[in-house]
């Protein structure tokens, strides 16, 4: 374990003598501090802390993040401690050896993807009772469709019954998807 050697090396630098077991895990703990760690039990009781979305929370080293990860962010805030400590300390431990390897940890951003082709519903349901000569407010539910994910089974659903109904109504264009 690098963390382990790291102390051992900062305990001939330290020590004439072997130091106590108290002493030696002091120096444990600086060894993660000079890697801008934060010692097993503080990731844990911040990665338990963490009750909004892990990747939009402000950590202390994405190493917390990463090993909130891999045991998974629902059983670290649902399970007892005693299932759930062990877990993480095992996988902060992996990845605290990564980051002593050297391997820079980045927390992954979140992109959000833009609608870059906004359904006008408004006019849609205007250009289609101009069609038909009625009113829009005859209109507008059947296109109520538009308000569903783009490309799910509701939406295509909704979206064929919308289309059988317009057609009954004389509306023989093709609704937009």
């Amino acid at each position: 374990m690098p963390l382990l050697a790291y102390a051992v090396e900062r305990t001939k630098e330290v020590h004439s003598w072997p130091p106590t077991i108290a002493d030696f895990l002091k120096l444990i703990n600086t060894a993660y501090k000079a890697y801008g760690l934060v010692d097993p039990r503080s990731a844990y009781l911040e990665a338990c802390a963490c009750r909004t979305d892990p990747l939009q929370y402000k950590w202390s080293h994405p190493a917390v993040f990463f090993a909130g990860s891999e045991v998974g962010w629902y059983k670290i805030k649902s399970e007892e401690e005693r299932i759930s400590w062990p877990l993480f300390e095992q996988s902060y431990l992996k990845v605290v050896d990564r980051v002593i390897a050297g391997e820079r940890l980045v927390v992954p951003k979140v992109i959000m993807i833009e609608n870059q082709q906004p359904l006008a519903v408004k006019d849609l349901a205007s250009k289609i009772a101009k069609v038909l000569s009625v009113d829009e407010a005859q209109i507008a539910p059947l296109l109520y469709y538009t308000q569903k994910t783009y490309g799910s089974g509701v939406r295509n659903r909704y979206r064929d019954i919308s289309q059988k109904k317009l057609l009954e109504m004389g509306y023989t264009e093709k609704l937009p998807e």
